[in-house]
């Protein structure tokens, strides 16, 4: 069985893509990891999907899977993970703004004690862009105390799950338009044993961010806040502080 499978949702990351698979492979061979990288190209308008399918050519433990349609990166997690076959998975930006090999202190955090999912959270912040930096931790804040939690960077869509942790979590995602925000307070509902990780957050270098306004973004983001109320309001509150 495969140890480690790497998703990785992609949106218009064709430069970065070649970047990726040469240092996560190098992890994987530094460190004697059965892994797999699978990259879901998630209706892409440059030539992400080419570079996906030229690499799966060349590294048979490189897979691609295509939307032809975007569907946003939920989706794109779940299409990941159905076609991945690690025991354990991790989910990572295509933008190199997270450190590939960071990836490799998670899986560490994981198969070392008893823990469902380990979070990178960012706790040095080396991204210039100071507008999008505070409404990231605004919006982290604010989750923070509606649901009384105190989980140091909720939003952080760079964590390591059990294969079987991150199936269960999923079935919530059909739930909320950006439910990328809320799969911590899924994990919480669930009872999930979570760890979180200090890493450096780096500027984006190349490529197309998938948020092209971010106070719009933030905005759908708040419109999910009721529902999320209403399914994981009471369970956080009796377990948050708890499980961190």
């Amino acid at each position: 069985m495969i140890d480690l499978s790497v998703i990785v949702p992609c949106y218009n990351e064709g430069s970065n893509i070649k970047d990726f698979v040469l240092r996560i492979i190098d992890m994987f061979n530094k460190n004697t990891i059965n892994g797999e990288v699978v990259f879901v190209n998630d209706g892409s308008r440059d030539d992400t999907g080419a570079k996906i399918g030229k690499f799966s050519r060349e590294f048979k433990n490189v897979i691609g899977v295509n939307h032809y349609k975007k569907l946003g990166i939920a989706e794109a997690w779940n299409s990941g993970l159905e076609s991945s076959q690690g025991r354990y998975v991790v989910t990572i930006d295509a933008d190199l703004q997270y450190n590939p090999e960071d990836i490799l202190g998670l899986y560490k955090e994981i198969t070392s004690d008893n823990y469902d999912l380990v979070q990178a959270w960012r706790k040095e912040y080396k991204d210039r862009d100071r507008f999008r930096k505070f409404l990231s931790r605004s919006l982290s804040y604010l989750l923070n105390v509606l649901f009384v939690t105190s989980i140091k960077d909720i939003k952080s869509g760079f964590v390591m799950y059990r294969r079987e942790v991150f199936f269960e979590i999923l079935k919530d995602r059909k739930k909320f338009r950006t439910f990328q925000h809320f799969f911590i307070l899924s994990a919480l509902k669930k009872g999930y044993k979570i760890r979180q990780v200090p890493i450096t957050f780096y500027p984006r270098i190349r490529g197309e961010s998938f948020i092209k306004n971010p106070v719009f973004f933030s905005f759908r983001v708040l419109s999910d806040i009721p529902k999320a109320i209403l399914d994981f309001g009471a369970i956080t509150r009796k377990r948050a502080g708890r499980r961190i």
